[in-house]
């Protein structure tokens, strides 16, 4: 029986990757806050109005996403004319997408910590990574990020905005430093914006040709779908054009975007809901002493062991208790990532962790 060699077929770049790894639980009594995905469902009423428009969607036939009705609505929901948006499934196969594109010499900035995929693709296309490290305090950019390096240089930069897992806006000022530089391009990545009182960057689009912007509905209630969006001036979006899939969003993806574009303020309700929450889970959380909570302008809270002798503890008392936050790594180590749920599920949550104050003597 022949073995095979797997070095000989796949390139060093993807063997020497680590899998994304996903939580997943068999137990519907766990405290699932880990995903970044709204915990809000939809009202009946929706459900049923939902279910009577995409029982007619043709799945026989390739998917149009070209229709003129969801067409007219993108471009009214974000004042931007067709021909300078693209979709994906997802915002991963948009930056999977843009990464494909470039030539090797392309240096790809990626802050530090930020959203993993940034990094994760661009190793597996075999391109070089510059990671620029935030400081802990604020997790802000180098004010010197503009003007410390070569500018002859091809860069990319990639700023998820509001940065995950931090929650925190990057200074915009600086941001537009490093547009002005044509040897430059800049992706902002705009999934938690939603959550923001930020103004998005599609506005500067047709100004800076150096500008990508990628937006999503997934952190608002639609991360079932997998759909996302790719922004940018005519240069870039026509060479993204050449290598996108086509057919790569299904039928019933763009029967269901159609349909909850016209009926957004359902959406919106919840994203107020989960800003609230937020903003109280923040206070809660904010009471125990041994840890550090971040502020968020996202859908999530960042918070910190001030103990590093309490990280087997802590993460011990998370098993037993069946609660699923997102855990990190590496530098990051005491960090933990909280989703925002719904009222009951932030009360259970901080009930725990008032347990488990309660328990190491920390009230």
């Amino acid at each position: 029986m022949s073995s095979l060699k797997i070095e000989n077929f796949i390139k060093n770049s993807v063997i020497e990757l680590s899998a994304y790894k996903i939580n997943e639980t068999e137990s519907n009594e766990a405290l699932k806050l880990d995903a970044n995905e709204s915990n809000y469902t939809l009202s009946k009423n929706i459900k049923k109005r939902y279910a009577d428009f995409i029982k007619d969607t043709l799945i026989n036939l390739y998917p149009d996403s070209g229709s003129k009705n969801l067409i007219k609505l993108l471009e009214k929901f974000y004042d931007t004319a067709s021909k300078n948006f693209i979709f994906g499934n997802g915002s991963d196969e948009l930056i999977s997408i843009i990464l494909l594109s470039l030539k090797k010499d392309v240096v790809v900035n990626i802050p530090s910590p930020s959203f993993s995929m940034y990094d994760i693709i661009a190793r597996y296309n075999d391109l070089k990574i510059n990671l620029i490290k935030l400081d802990e305090k604020y997790f802000d950019l180098p004010e010197n990020i503009s003007s410390n390096e070569d500018k002859s240089l091809k860069k990319i930069f990639f700023f998820s905005y509001p940065n995950n897992p931090t929650g925190s806006h990057f200074d915009r000022n600086v941001i537009i430093k490093l547009l002005e530089n044509k040897n430059n391009i800049v992706v902002v990545d705009e999934a938690y914006i939603f959550f923001s009182n930020k103004k998005s960057f599609i506005e500067y689009i047709s100004k800076y040709d150096n500008l990508i912007v990628l937006r999503t509905f997934s952190k608002i209630g639609l991360a079932g779908l997998r759909f996302g969006m790719l922004f940018s001036g005519d240069k870039l979006i026509n060479e993204f054009k050449k290598i996108k899939l086509p057919y790569n969003i299904n039928s019933l993806t763009l029967s269901s975007i159609e349909f909850f574009l016209n009926n957004f303020d359902e959406f919106d309700k919840n994203i107020k809901k989960t800003i609230k929450q937020r903003d109280k889970l923040y206070s809660a959380l904010n009471k125990f002493n041994y840890i550090h909570v971040y502020p968020s302008d996202a859908n999530f809270v960042l918070i910190k062991l001030k103990d590093k002798k309490l990280k087997n503890k802590f993460d011990g008392f998370l098993r037993d208790n069946n609660i699923i936050i997102r855990s990190f790594t590496g530098n990051m180590r005491l960090f933990y990532r909280i989703t925002v749920g719904m009222p009951a599920e932030n009360k259970k949550l901080v009930d725990y962790f008032k347990s488990f104050s309660g328990e190491n003597n920390f009230i």
